[in-house]
């Protein structure tokens, strides 16, 4: 699923909340929590069963919906090859030893560059 497709989803159900919400604030009359939410259970009674019916249909057309949209945009599936033996990782992995000769070439850089300041 794209992450418009659900981001659109989100909005749609902030948008009609907020649209439910300024119905209920314009038949009280006001903000006040009580009275609106005495309203919620007024709407909610007057609604009974078929608010639930009405949600599982819309729930069931929204699903098929996105299952039809996800089945459209989906690639063919390919199957993933994995090699038969895999190396370990990185971190795994000791750091390796500096030689001697090493070392000490890494001091004559150092002391060429405090030479040439």
């Amino acid at each position: 699923m794209r992450w418009h497709t659900v981001w659109s989803f989100i909005l749609l159900l902030l948008f009609s909340g907020a649209t439910y919400l300024t119905y209920l604030v314009h038949r009280t009359g006001g903000l006040d929590p009580i009275f609106i939410l005495e309203q919620m259970t007024t709407d909610l009674e007057t609604l009974g069963p078929a608010a639930f019916l009405l949600d599982f249909i819309v729930l069931y057309l929204i699903i098929r919906w996105v299952r039809r949209r996800r089945r459209a945009s989906d690639p063919p599936k390919t199957p993933v090859l994995l090699p038969t033996e895999i190396p370990p990782p990185m971190i795994d992995l000791p750091p390796p030893e500096p030689t001697s000769e090493q070392v000490w070439q890494e001091m004559a850089m150092l002391n060429d560059y405090r030479e040439n300041l």
